[in-house]
């Protein structure tokens, strides 16, 4: 089944605006659960998961599904799976009482599924969580809380939501719940204390649409951000990463500051991957001086772990807006090569006007240090 990608895309801003209601309802008093590889996930997490299927699923079946979250965990744990269904259920229910504000008369956007019992939350998890992305066809890829351990902490994290076709985003809705930028930049402690953050989202070929969030169950109005100037020096660039990345060679993107001269490193400190996308749009970042490059940790031809849903959506809202993002050898990113990134070494995200110029300076700090 196949719909206009104007109608998907506000039915896709309008899932992701309920998930993150849910985020914010839970932020302040959520409980925390070991996985196997011990990153915390949280109710938000399957809560969020949840409604975001239950409107895909509910509206537009046929296609993929691809998430961070399978219902394992809340399989054996029949009390939690219990709490989570309510907490679904009980925002489905708000929001459905406030659907009207978001009536479109052009776009035809009436009213989002919700979830109907329990079982059916644990298999909708299910099908998102076991979902494996191809080379063919349309899939959606979502990552209902990128960021949990800053969740938790009250700081920035994002839900995103991508559509993918053939390997290629096609339509995107990112949001930041917690963000704001009433200092100019993307911080980890730059907090939305009344409203719900940040919205993102986009067609490709028509540009990148901010909006400004309250918590009123309502998008509001967007604005079209500009497409980034020509950066005039690389000394004003300024690198976005993560000093916590266990997977990431931080030495070699310190040394690439350290070249261009964009010092201190890291001009921006944040966890989530996905906040850190938002980092290069935002604020400053929308002068297009915020780059960001990562080179995995290990030797060329292990095993990716870089996965599908910590990139998708956002690299469509940053190339929308004049960036460029390649891997390592210069190719573009391929989401259709299962759940991670198997098809590609590395990323460099940066202004379309420097891209290749970074691009060769990373690759000359790597050949440099695999002869060392």
């Amino acid at each position: 089944m196949s719909l206009p990608l104007p109608f998907t895309k506000r039915f896709a801003e309008l899932t992701v605006l309920r998930a993150a209601l849910l985020t914010r309802r839970v932020i302040s008093a959520v409980t925390e659960i070991s996985k196997h590889d011990a990153t915390p996930v949280t109710m938000a997490d399957f809560g969020a998961q949840a409604l975001i299927m239950a409107a895909l699923h509910g509206t537009i079946p046929g296609y993929g599904y691809v998430g961070e979250e399978d219902a394992e965990t809340l399989r054996k744990d029949e009390a939690l799976a219990k709490t989570v269904f309510e907490l679904v259920r009980e925002i489905g229910d708000e929001f459905a009482k406030h659907e009207v504000v978001n009536a479109d008369e052009d776009l035809g956007v009436r009213r989002l599924p919700g979830v109907t019992s329990q079982a059916e939350m644990l298999d909708l998890l299910d099908l998102a969580g076991r979902g494996t992305p191809g080379p063919k066809g349309r899939y959606w890829v979502m990552d209902p809380v990128d960021g949990t351990a800053t969740f938790l902490k009250g700081q920035q994290y994002a839900i995103s939501l991508a559509l993918v076709e053939d390997g290629k985003e096609v339509l995107s809705v990112v949001c930041y719940p917690n963000l704001s930028l009433d200092d100019g930049v993307v911080s980890e402690t730059g907090v939305d204390k009344t409203g719900c953050g940040v919205m993102l989202s986009t067609i490709r070929g028509e540009g990148t649409e901010y909006r400004k969030l309250s918590t009123e169950y309502s998008l509001g109005p967007f604005r079209k951000l500009d497409r980034f100037p020509v950066p005039t020096s690389l000394a004003d660039l300024r690198l976005v990463d993560c000093l916590a990345s266990k997977s990431s060679r931080l030495d070699i993107a310190e040394a690439l500051a350290k070249q261009l001269g964009a010092l201190p490193f890291p001009g921006i400190d944040l966890w989530s991957s996905h906040v850190r996308y938002g980092a290069l749009m935002l604020g400053e970042g929308e002068q297009g001086k915020h780059i960001m490059i990562r080179v995995p940790v290990g030797a060329r031809g292990d095993p990716s772990r870089a996965y599908v849903w910590d990139h998708a959506g956002s690299q469509l809202l940053y190339t929308e807006m004049g960036g460029k993002v390649t891997d390592l050898e210069g190719k573009d990113i391929d989401f259709g090569a299962g759940r991670t990134l198997a098809a590609n070494w590395g990323l460099v995200a940066a202004p379309e006007g420097v891209h290749g110029e970074i691009l060769s300076l990373v690759r000359e700090l790597i050949a440099k240090d695999s002869k060392q």
